[in-house]
């Protein structure tokens, strides 16, 4: 007899974590599973990519898409949203509307995804963002629940306790990744377990055939960053680490950003204000940016924080070296076998990725071991592991 799994997370926009969730959606065996996929905002950019076989429910807030009835509280919910404004008081009287009201809204929205899926019982619920914790809990029907962890920083704002009560096991996506989160939470250390993140081969070699809508420049040493701009995937340092080289002579090379987000005005802002435009260029969010990654000569990942980066497995699997920072890659990464690992600072990335770019024997080194992985096998583990808790 078939279980019934349901998957809740926030959105389908482009992104590491909903990659990782659409790369395991494809890997999942549906003659053992009914699967259901929820999401609670209509951002659908990746769901083209979801089986069809797996069902997928969108609880808007805003739009009636799924459910029969529509959310009557949309506008306290939007109340409650971070202020664009920068006014001193602006942003109190939003945390007093928080203090006041979040709590509030949060509970009327879990109850309304109870009553819409109130006829559907699952054996296991995969809470899969950690944003989305109370509305899986308190709304979905599930004999067992297990919570994924995909964050490198240890912040309360990435900790829930609905999540971390309710669930079975917490998944982290690296080992490294769940000593930090048995450390931070030791209350449900027993719980916390490692399993990596599946990464989908064979659509990554196939859609990195693909036309980009740029041509990288030949005569020139093309780097590829990819990821979305904010504050912990660290693309302010590869800015500041464009600088330095351009400062050291080094002029010969083109730095393509791959991905947006809350930060890509001040991105932008800072490669004007550095003088770098020449060297590095914004080209927005990409829904594939395979093309890219393959084309070029060097994957930088300058993340403050990570979890298991699905940038760098996808930069091993079409056979692209990689510099990245230990806060992105440590676990990922062998230095100076396959691929070099630096400091989180600009200076330290700036040096890694002069080492390849001087270092002949070590580029064809790390070039090389890049092809020699075994991912399929890697995938098999990984879903023997996740059959085990399911």
């Amino acid at each position: 007899m078939k279980k019934n799994i349901i998957f809740i997370s926030t959105a389908l926009w482009i992104g590491g974590i909903e990659s990782a969730l659409v790369n395991l959606l494809n890997r999942i065996d549906y003659n053992k599973y009914n699967v259901t996929c929820l999401i609670t905002y209509n951002y659908t950019d990746m769901a083209h990519r979801i089986p069809k076989e797996c069902n997928l429910i969108v609880a808007d807030r805003d739009k009636l898409i799924s459910f029969k009835e529509p959310y009557k509280y949309s506008r306290l919910f939007h109340l409650l949203e971070k202020p664009q404004s920068n006014s001193s008081l602006r942003l109190l009287i939003w945390k007093v509307l928080c203090f006041l009201f979040k709590g509030i809204e949060a509970h009327l929205y879990a109850g309304y995804v109870k009553k819409q899926m109130a006829e559907t019982e699952f054996d296991t619920a995969i809470i899969y963002s950690d944003a989305v914790c109370e509305t899986a809990v308190k709304g979905i029907n599930a004999d067992k629940y297990i919570m994924y962890y995909h964050h490198g920083a240890m912040r309360k704002i990435y900790h829930d306790k609905y999540g971390y009560k309710k669930s079975e096991k917490i998944v982290a996506v690296s080992q490294s990744q769940a000593d930090a989160l048995k450390a931070f939470r030791p209350k449900y250390k027993n719980k916390i377990i490692a399993i990596n993140n599946i990464i989908d081969v064979d659509d990554i070699k196939r859609r990195s055939k693909e036309k980009a809508d740029i041509e990288f420049t030949k005569d020139k040493f093309n780097i590829v960053s990819c990821g979305r701009l904010s504050p912990e995937k660290g693309m302010d340092l590869a800015v500041e680490a464009c600088k330095i080289l351009i400062d050291k002579g080094y002029t010969d090379f083109k730095w393509w950003v791959v991905g947006g987000g809350p930060v890509e005005k001040e991105i932008a802002s800072q490669i004007k204000k550095l003088g770098v435009g020449n060297h590095i260029e914004l080209l927005g969010m990409k829904s594939n940016p395979y093309p890219y990654i393959a084309k070029s000569d060097l994957l930088v990942q300058p993340s403050r924080f990570e979890g298991h980066s699905v940038a760098i497995m996808e930069a091993k699997i079409l056979e692209t070296p990689i510099v990245a920072t230990k806060a992105a890659a440590k676990e990922q990464i062998q230095h100076r076998v396959n691929g070099v690992l630096c400091d989180t600072d600009a200076d330290s990335i700036a040096q890694a990725i002069e080492k390849v770019l001087t270092n002949k024997e070590l580029f064809k080194r790390i070039t090389d071991a890049v092809s020699k992985e075994d991912f399929q096998k890697q995938n098999d583990e990984i879903l023997d592991n996740l059959y085990k808790i399911f």
